[in-house]
């Protein structure tokens, strides 16, 4: 941990002094989780966005893009389900007066285990050689097979909790599994609330009359409802994709890790839309699509890794997150999703 603390430090440091990335507002002592892009950062985004647009959208006879407006109707969010829904379960720790999403305290316990399992078989690797099979390793290993039985326990309550917003069975996993504080040690912690991660604004001439409007937390609502307006215009025909690239907002309850995290940063998303009954072929032809797009740029591909989500959005068949090898650990780059 101290390592990556260190590795992480080091980043941010060259990212500043040769002139990628600096806090914003430095000069008024900074606004936490808000970066601005220097001279040479701004140039290395526009590159990397470029890239982006070529291979999904010029590189495509099927594929366009638009550039939808970051404020839409109210309506637009409340039919979403964002206004309802778009929350994370917040924690704080009463010691160090740190604050955390109460989800991923629990996911990163269970990568720990992970980590433990990927341990064993690393070892029994160099023992046994060429004639090693992990497969077999993995389902008959007594301490493999305690560990995998550790995750499976905390996912069945989990998942559950989230999905019936049960912040009490949360905080109660929380406990029982003796997380503690990454800042104090403590298991000293408050109790789990919702915390909605969308901004707000006034629109209107004046106070009175003005009424609240958001910051788009994503960029693909702009792309769902401009569908038919791009579908008839452009005489699209099924298959076909939608991309666009922009600001995004989040009002992020953790935001400590540079700018892997961030309140206002920039999105690069393409829906595809298919026929009913092809999703899967689609959804494996762009995981392995995007795969290679991200090792082209010359990134050793074990810096990379697919995982496969457990739990879905009730819109999902399939989801898969693209995560990178970041000083703090795998973490998602991009999410490849099977929407029905």
């Amino acid at each position: 941990m101290a390592n990556q603390e260190d590795l992480l430090k080091k980043i941010i440091s060259h990212a500043k002094e040769y002139g990628f990335v600096f806090q914003s507002s430095e000069i008024y002592d900074g606004l936490s989780a808000v970066y601005d892009y220097a001279q040479n950062g701004s140039e290395l985004k526009k590159n990397i966005r470029d890239y982006w647009w070529k291979a999904m959208v010029q590189m495509h006879e099927n594929i366009v893009g638009i550039d939808s407006a970051i404020f839409m109707h109210p309506k637009v969010w409340k039919a979403s389900g964002h206004v309802d829904a778009f929350n994370d379960p917040m924690i704080d720790n009463k010691d160090s007066k740190k604050r955390y999403r109460a989800d991923v305290l629990v996911e990163d316990f269970m990568a720990k285990i992970e980590g433990k399992i990927d341990k064993e078989v690393e070892k029994a690797k160099k023992r046994f050689g060429d004639s090693f099979d992990e497969q077999q390793f993995r389902e008959t290993n007594p301490r493999v097979l305690a560990n995998i039985e550790k995750i499976e326990g905390i996912k069945s309550r989990l998942y559950p909790a989230m999905d019936n917003d049960d912040m009490e069975g949360i905080k109660s996993l929380i406990e029982d599994l003796g997380i503690v504080c990454p800042m104090s040690g403590s298991r000293n912690w408050t109790e789990v609330r919702q915390f909605n991660l969308m901004f707000s604004t006034q629109m209107g001439s004046t106070a009175e009359g003005a009424s609240e409007i958001y910051l788009r937390p994503e960029t693909a609502q702009g792309i769902f409802v401009n569908y038919l307006n791009v579908q008839k215009t452009g005489r699209m025909k099924i298959p076909f994709g939608i991309a666009q690239t922009g600001k995004a907002f989040r009002n992020e309850i953790v935001a400590r890790q540079f700018i892997f995290r961030m309140r206002e940063f920039e999105q690069m998303e393409m829906q595809f839309f298919v026929r009913p009954g092809e999703e899967m072929k689609w959804f494996e032809y762009w995981k392995e699509a995007r795969m290679n797009w991200h090792t082209s740029m010359g990134i050793p591909a074990e810096k990379f890794r697919f995982h496969d989500h457990d739990k879905l959005a009730h819109y999902a068949n399939a989801a898969a997150d693209i995560e990178f090898d970041f000083p703090m650990g795998f973490k998602e780059l991009e999410g490849i999703h099977s929407r029905t």
